[in-house]
C-alpha cells in the first residue's frame, strides 16, 4: 500500500516526529507499494508451521510513537510501553521499522482505504493458504479490528490484548484472544488474577531469559499448570483457559536483575507468587 492522495487527510493524527518523517520520506510513502501483512515473517511465527499453520501479521508502530492518540490504550496501566518488543529482532532493522511507520501513517491518514487494502491482502493470503492461515492484526498494537474480522468469517484471527474488556466482550467465533497479564501495579495484577480466575486464556511474560545463573520459567502458578507459550505463537490451539509463560525478550541481564526487585510489566519471582495467592 502507498499514499495515493493528499486531499482531506488529517495530519493532526500524526505526532510532529511522524509528520517530519512523512515529509522526509515522501517518495517512499507515495510511490513504494509496501505490503500490510507478511506471512511467517519472524522466527516465533514460523514455529507455527510445525502445527501446519501459516501466520500473517500486521506490524504497526505502537502507542504514541507515530499516533497522537495511542494505539495501545492500556500501555500506561500495564507498564508495557518501555519494554515493548516492537524493536526486537527483525522488527528493529531499519527496513522493517520504516515499514511499520509507513503502515501506521497510512492507517491514520486514510482509515477506509487502509481497511479495504487490509481485507484484500487477507483474502489473497487465504486463497493461497486456505484454512491453514491465521491472521494476527495486533502484532505491535492493541486496536479493535473486529469490524474487519466480522466480515471475514472464514478466516481465523487471533491476538494478544492487554484490554481486559475486549476479552470479556469478544463473541466472534473466528477471533481468538489471549489476555496479556501484567505485574506493573496492584490494578494490573488484580486484572490478571481476574482473567485467570474467570477462565480466560492468559499469558505471563516472566523476568528471565533462562541464561546461565538465571531461574527457569515456572511450571505452575500455585496449583495451575503453566504451558510454555514460547514454543509457538498459535494460541488458538491452546485450551481456552490455559495459562502460559514467556521468557523476557529484548533485555540484558543487568536489566533483569534490577527488575527482580521492583514491579513492572514482567513478572518476577516475588509478584508471580502474589498472583498465585490471588487465584
Amino acid at each position: 500500500m502507498r499514499l495515493t492522495g493528499t486531499g482531506n487527510l488529517d495530519w493532526n493524527k500524526l505526532n510532529t516526529t511522524a509528520q517530519k518523517w512523512a515529509l522526509d520520506n515522501w517518495d517512499y510513502l507515495t510511490t513504494v507499494n509496501t505490503p500490510l501483512i507478511n506471512v511467517d515473517s519472524s522466527t516465533k511465527i514460523e514455529k507455527g508451521q510445525k502445527l501446519k499453520i501459516a501466520t500473517g501479521i500486521l506490524y504497526l508502530k505502537p502507542a504514541d510513537l507515530v499516533a497522537v492518540k495511542t494505539l495501545c490504550p492500556t500501555a500506561k496501566l500495564m507498564g508495557c510501553k518501555k519494554d515493548c518488543l516492537e524493536s526486537s529482532g527483525q522488527l528493529g532493522m531499519t527496513t522493517a521499522d520504516n515499514a511499520k511507520v509507513k503502515r501506521t501513517i497510512l492507517m491514520l491518514l486514510n482509515a477506509e482505504e487502509f481497511k479495504i487494502e487490509l481485507k484484500r491482502e487477507i483474502i489473497k493470503h487465504h486463497k493461497k493458504h486456505g484454512d491453514s492461515l491465521a491472521i494476527r492484526l495486533n502484532g505491535t498494537s492493541d486496536l479493535d479490528f473486529t469490524d474487519i474480522i466480522a466480515v471475514l468469517p472464514g478466516v481465523q484471527f487471533y491476538d494478544y490484548t492487554k484490554v481486559y474488556s475486549r476479552v470479556l466482550k469478544n463473541k466472534l467465533p473466528n477471533y481468538d484472544l489471549t489476555f496479556s497479564g501484567s505485574a506493573n501495579n496492584a490494578k494490573s495484577l488484580q486484572m490478571t488474577a481476574r482473567a485467570i480466575s474467570a477462565g480466560y486464556r492468559t499469558v505471563l511474560a516472566v523476568n528471565t531469559a533462562e541464561t546461565k545463573g538465571e531461574y527457569k520459567l515456572p511450571s505452575k502458578l500455585g496449583l495451575i499448570p503453566l504451558i510454555n507459550m514460547d514454543d509457538t505463537d498459535v494460541r488458538f490451539k491452546d485450551d481456552s483457559n490455559a495459562v502460559g509463560v514467556l521468557k523476557r525478550k529484548g533485555s540484558n541481564k543487568l536489566e533483569r536483575v534490577t527488575d527482580e526487585s521492583r514491579d513492572g510489566f514482567f513478572f518476577n519471582q516475588s509478584n508471580i507468587n502474589k498472583l498465585a495467592a490471588m487465584v
